[in-house]
């Protein structure tokens, strides 16, 4: 079920609005020359070295790469989580690099939606609630919060579970709600990070049609993944390894 009603504040809806024109032109994600170093006793790991990528809107990417490679360092600079040693990064025609810590909560709470191999919800909530908890810190009313996390769980076929907590839910299903509490701002990016690392087989498969089917209306998803199975999912798949793109 799709939502019908947009139920985001004014200053939302013009973000969703802008990123929608994003697509038009300019590339939604931009890393040019992107470097990450980190102290390692009294040298300097260099983990991203030069990594150059352009992902366009709409755009169903895998990323790929062994356990050390980068990928997961590279994953937290496109998920805001972390900044670049070097280089430059554009998200949804912003310089990510130039923004204010504040301003970067921002960006991570209603620009991109994230999908975690554990699943990263709160136990003592139900399912409505987790997928809610996005919305509270954008600003979203009680009532169109609780509507919308609603009409999201109808839309990953959970509307029969709105009211389970996670020890009550399957795996493939603690994974929907995570995928519907990312979806709950209408973010311009999905980022999912291992997202059937946890998952059988075939409730792997089971999420990976629920990305086709998110990819198909529309939505850009990064998959960061060690499975070439998984990454196959994707329009385009990318290797990282030893902190270059190859």
């Amino acid at each position: 079920m799709s939502v019908q009603r947009n139920l985001l504040p004014p200053e939302l809806v013009k973000l969703s609005t802008s990123n929608r024109r994003t697509a038009a032109g300019q590339p939604l994600i931009d890393i040019q020359g992107v470097g990450k170093d980190f102290p390692y006793g009294s040298q300097i790991l260099r983990v991203l070295r030069g990594i150059d990528l352009q992902v366009r809107p709409g755009e169903a990417l895998s990323i790929m790469g062994p356990s050390g490679s980068g990928k997961s360092t590279l994953m937290n600079i496109i998920g805001c989580m972390d900044r670049p040693s070097r280089g430059r990064y554009r998200l949804a025609d912003q310089d990510v690099d130039e923004l204010a810590e504040r301003d970067l909560c921002k960006v991570r709470n209603r620009t991109i939606g994230f999908v975690f191999q554990s699943f990263h919800l709160l136990p003592r909530l139900t399912a409505w609630r987790n997928v809610e908890i996005p919305m509270l810190y954008g600003g979203v009313s009680t009532e169109d919060r609780r509507e919308r996390s609603k009409d999201l769980l109808e839309r990953v076929g959970l509307g029969h579970r709105l009211h389970h907590r996670p020890n009550e839910l399957s795996g493939g299903e603690r994974q929907r709600v995570g995928i519907a509490r990312a979806l709950a701002l209408e973010p311009a990016l999905i980022l999912a990070d291992e997202p059937t690392g946890n998952l059988d087989q075939r409730t792997g498969k089971d999420i990976l049609r629920l990305f086709s089917t998110l990819h198909r209306e529309g939505k850009t998803i990064i998959v960061v993944t060690h499975d070439p199975d998984v990454a196959r999912w994707a329009d385009r798949i990318i290797t990282i390894k030893d902190g270059r793109l190859v």
